[in-house]
């Protein structure tokens, strides 16, 4: 019998081969070099050969270059670079550039920074048309500060993604898939203790056995049985700390891997803050201007970072009270960039401090994009809970700009990227978004009834109409949205969870005052999202027969957002849905889609190009890094892309196809989700102990496991008067934290979390 990996691997082949008959290379030459060996001259880079007796091997040098030239002017599309010695020592950072009206410009989506891989393919942005006849390499990181190029293979401009590695060379022997990768695809960093835990075997046959064991033992912990590609040992809930497991199952072993509590919570906090840290405009790594940044670099109008960084701190503020305090107040460096607000008390958490940033930045810079200006209903709706590290003068600041600006049609400038009509957040909005990921549906909906929260704290006349709008919208997309049509969902990419919040939100919050027809309109998207993920990935598909969104242009689309957000999107539906089938599959999709993110997905990698370094137990990141626009280079945990559609079912020979680039979109969609899966998560419960009550808390917590953690929760009493209580962890690993509070001071109501992401328990 043929295996199915023998199968793809020869169509792949077969692909190359139609891709150099129907698709020719552009002819080049080279005119100057920086410096070149005796016995490898630049002119075996361009002989059409690949091999390591055909290259150009520069001198030792600091930076290297190459300047290349066309038989005539083209608009390029892309390039093949070949690079190293065997399979080893690739060019690490270089950049292409082109020659335009005289001047050597970047290519954005081709200035790369840790390249690993000795073959790799480049797009170029549609953001810019590389029209020219010149082209110049420049490499500044190389092993021994020498560059070695096989060979370079330039494509025409077609509309259409360039061809796939191994077109129009001879000598180049792909592999059949990455030999690093194991044929059992998994989260390669590990599994929460309690919830589900799943992998893909392509490769392996209905009833194969897979047996679960510590990684240097082979004493046999647990066995399953695969069953449609997809092998389940959710029940496996091992007590032992710091312990790492493999999975055995015909000839094949996984990666090792973790299961702790908390596990995925404990190797995520620290990084989703870090991202943000780094990632700011003006103060984070990179201090000089990006194109079409704000806040965060490269962020655009639509990067809902203040969304993201409220919704993680209510849902678990002792989580972030507690980490290390990194960022330090900047006074600013052009008065038009920030510095309305005044600044933080430094003791305030750093998450609080990021909150603050994004919020002076859209007020100073006046930034009047209708998707600005829904930020700051975050910020407001959550200034009880952050006030007592801001001063007063930041909400007043902020609630008068927010509601003069609010029903604004006009905006500020012109944003890259919009589509909006107008920037009225009162009208309603029917427009739907491209998958761009801006203008998603029913994006306004949340903010109005958090601003009408406000208004209603401030005793406004105007609340009403804050609500009136929200409702208004949920009412025409209950009338008007045909969940069927992938551009409503999946096709929003990273900003596809501003919909379902907002509709969950609306429902849970305002049952008796919703638009009729609410819970149906969820229940009917919760169905088709059933429908499109039953596959061996449990995978949610764009639609029937297409996997992810593509597009016309080369760079559409790459979608980490979209599938490390679509949890949000779960998470909400589920505070709403009542169908214990559903609840049940739904609790495998929320992490089915983190997992594909940290490896279970056909190219066998994790989103994170440096996933290694930052993400304990990752064993192999993306393919390849880009500076791109937003130059994030030097952040800390970049989600730089995940696999494509012609990935899908199982292609890992294709490699690295398709756009890779980080996003601070793509980072705070993971961020929500997080949000979204702490609250969901967390259970707070009293009971009678003597003279006293015993508060029960569980919530994502305990990262360290070798220590007895603490946390901190309000109790209220029936004069109103409010008391933090501390809790401690119920030994030096557990999920639950417990304490005690008098039955003397009347308790009653104890919480942990603040506002709609709050859990409370009577006395």
């Amino acid at each position: 019998m043929i295996k199915t990996t023998t199968i793809l691997f020869v169509l792949g082949l077969l692909a190359n081969v139609i891709n150099a008959q129907n698709k020719k290379s552009i002819p080049v030459k080279y005119t100057e070099v920086s410096s070149q060996s005796s016995n490898a001259s630049a002119n075996l880079m361009i002989d059409g050969r690949v091999t390591d007796d055909s290259r150009w091997i520069s001198q030792k040098e600091e930076a290297s270059w190459i300047k290349l030239e066309l038989n005539k002017k083209h608009r390029i599309g892309g390039l093949h670079i070949y690079s190293g010695f065997k399979n080893e020592v690739p060019i690490e950072d270089f950049k292409i550039q082109y020659l335009s009206n005289d001047r050597w410009e970047d290519i954005p989506s081709a200035v790369i920074y840790k390249n690993s891989e000795t073959a790799i393919s480049i797009e170029f942005d549609d953001t810019k048309e590389v029209i020219t006849q010149s082209l110049k390499i420049y490499i500044t990181k190389t092993y021994q500060n020498t560059a070695r190029i096989k060979e370079i293979v330039l494509w025409p401009y077609t509309g259409d993604n360039i061809p796939t590695l191994g077109t129009n060379v001879e000598g180049w022997v792909p592999l059949k898939r990455d030999e690093r990768i194991p044929e059992i695809y998994l989260n390669q960093s590990g599994f929460n203790i309690g919830a589900t835990k799943r992998f893909t075997a392509p490769t392996l046959a209905d009833g194969t056995s897979f047996y679960i064991m510590k990684e240097q033992s082979d004493k046999v912990l647990f066995q399953g049985t695969v069953k449609n590609h997809i092998g389940d040992f959710t029940s496996f809930n091992p007590s032992e700390n710091n312990t790492q497991y493999i999975i055995k199952a015909g000839n094949i072993t996984s990666f090792p891997f973790s299961i702790g509590y908390w596990w995925l919570e404990k190797v995520t906090y620290q990084n989703m803050v870090d991202f943000m840290i780094d990632s700011r405009h003006y103060v984070g790594t990179y201090k000089k201007k990006c194109w079409g940044s704000y806040g965060w670099r490269d962020d655009h109008h639509f990067g809902w970072e203040l969304h993201s960084l409220v919704s993680q701190y209510l849902s678990n503020p002792g989580a972030y009270q507690r980490m290390p305090s990194q960022i330090v107040y900047e006074e600013p460096l052009d008065n038009s960039l920030w510095g309305k607000l005044e600044p933080y008390n430094e003791s305030a958490p750093d998450i609080v401090k990021l909150i603050h940033w994004g919020t002076d930045v859209i007020v100073t810079q006046n930034l009047k994009h209708e998707h600005f200006k829904t930020q700051l209903a975050y910020f407001l709706y959550a200034w009880p809970w952050i006030k007592e590290w801001l001063p007063e003068q930041n909400y007043q600041y902020v609630k008068d700009y927010a509601f003069k600006v609010w029903a604004d049609n006009d905006t500020d400038q012109k944003y890259p990227y919009d589509e909006s009509k107008g920037h009225n957040l009162l009208a309603l909005k029917t427009q739907i978004g491209t998958t761009k990921g801006a203008l998603p549906p029913g994006f306004s909906v949340m903010p109005n009834l958090l601003l009408y929260e406000v208004a209603n704290r401030e005793e406004r006349d105007d609340s009403e109409k804050y609500f009136k709008a929200a409702y208004n919208q949920v009412k025409w997309i209950i009338e008007s949205m045909d969940w069927n049509d992938p551009q409503t969902t999946k096709g929003q990419r990273m900003s596809e969870h501003l919909t379902m919040s907002g509709l969950a939100y609306m429902y849970n919050q305002y049952e008796e005052k919703s638009p009729e027809g609410l819970k149906e309109k969820i229940e009917e998207w919760c169905q088709i999202m059933l429908h499109r993920s039953e596959n061996m990935w449990d995978f949610r598909k764009l639609s029937d027969n297409q996997w992810t969104p593509t597009g016309e242009k080369v760079t559409m689309w790459n979608e980490p957002g979209n599938v490390l957000g679509f949890p949000a999107c779960l998470l909400s539906a589920l505070q709403v849905v009542d169908s214990k089938k559903t609840v049940e599959r739904f609790n495998t999709l929320i992490y089915s889609h983190i997992d594909n993110a940290f490896g279970r997905n056909p190219s066998g990698r994790h989103c994170v190009y440096n996933g290694v370094k930052d993400i304990d137990g990752v064993d192999i990141g993306w393919y390849s890094f880009h500076k791109g626009n937003g130059q994030l280079q030097d952040v800390r945990f970049v989600i730089e892309a995940t696999a494509k559609n012609k990935h899908y079912p199982y292609h890992p020979e294709l490699g690295n196809i398709g756009w890779s680039e980080g996003w601070v979109n793509f980072n705070t969609a993971f961020n929500i989700s997080m949000a979204y899966l702490a609250y969901h998560d967390t259970e707070i419960s009293t009971q009678r102990k003597g003279k006293n009550y015993l508060i029960k808390l569980k919530a994502p917590l305990n990262f360290d496991y070798e220590k007895q953690e603490q946390v901190r929760v309000w109790v209220t009493n029936k004069k109103g008067i409010k008391t933090r209580v501390l809790l401690k962890e119920k030994g030096d690993n557990s999920e639950y934290f417990i304490g005690e509070v008098s039955r003397k001071i009347k308790p009653i109501e104890v919480s942990y979390g603040y506002g709609y992401f709050s859990h409370r328990a009577s006395f």
